[in-house]
């Protein structure tokens, strides 16, 4: 099962029988240092099990285990896991094969479907000015607050509207939107604020935060401050979002008039 991007999980039942047949192939000097492991596979972009996989580790059970977190530090990509037994010479013997899994990515799509595009009302219900936002508000409410310091200027923004523009271009609109997504990791217990707003860490230490990015340059203060607070560290990245080209309308006269006849002409 997947977790996250970077932890998936393994169960197995294995019956006695199974593993007394996988005990029967070894050789007397192999019984000697025999380890349980699980195996993890790498079969990123692979169709079949024919292919040889990308790459293996193995993981040393303990005692009686029937599952384990496994880290394999690899968002999206694809995992399959064996568990059987390993000999000192490093023979492998499989017990049980798993089914294939694949990690989410982390941070957003690359898929751009328009039947999830929002609209500007929509949009900024969910990430526009919100007041009363406290301490204990969830990272939503504190996107709602960053957006808030995006479009009130105190980032430099050349409109109050945002960064969207749409204006009609020979009889269709156009609409251009950008967002800036900020993400990192670091200790999980340690605390992360964006332009002096908090926001969430997640267990696994990673956090993330997505607000509208207006046009002209942006100077971002993230200050990341370790649990026991005798330390911080502070990143200030400058982001530059410069439009080219115009989406205004055409201001030439239309090559074809319509001309009313005077009174009495055909």
């Amino acid at each position: 099962m997947v977790k996250d991007p970077w932890w998936i999980f393994a169960y197995w039942e294995i019956q006695p029988k199974t593993e007394r047949a996988a005990r029967s192939q070894l050789l007397p000097e192999e019984i000697a240092g025999l380890q349980s492991v699980l195996r993890v596979y790498d079969v990123t972009g692979m169709d079949g099990s024919a292919q040889p996989a990308h790459g293996a580790f193995d993981i040393g059970l303990s005692g009686l285990a029937t599952n384990w977190y496994i880290h394999t530090n690899a968002p999206h990509h694809a995992f399959v896991v064996e568990i059987g037994l390993l000999t000192s010479r490093g023979r492998f013997l499989p017990l049980a094969r798993s089914n294939r899994v694949t990690t989410p990515r982390f941070g957003p799509s690359d898929v751009i479907d328009a039947s999830w595009i929002t609209t500007d009302e929509a949009y900024w219900k969910l990430f526009g000015a919100s007041a009363g936002v406290g301490i204990g508000a969830s990272p939503l409410a504190w996107s709602q607050v960053l957006a808030q310091q995006l479009f009130s200027g105190n980032w430099s923004s050349p409109s109050p509207v945002g960064p969207s523009r749409h204006s009609a271009v020979r009889g269709f609109w156009v609409r251009v939107n950008a967002d800036l997504v900020i993400h990192g990791a670091t200790e999980p217990r340690a605390s992360v604020a964006i332009e002096g707003q908090p926001v969430a860490v997640r267990p696994d230490g990673t956090f993330s935060l997505r607000v509208a990015l207006p046009a002209g340059t942006q100077t971002i203060t993230i200050d990341v401050t370790a649990p026991d607070g005798r330390q911080t560290r502070t990143v200030t990245p400058v982001v530059t979002l410069a439009w080219a080209g115009s989406l205004t309308p055409e201001t030439t006269t239309p090559k074809a008039q319509l001309h009313h006849p005077r009174p009495g002409s055909p």
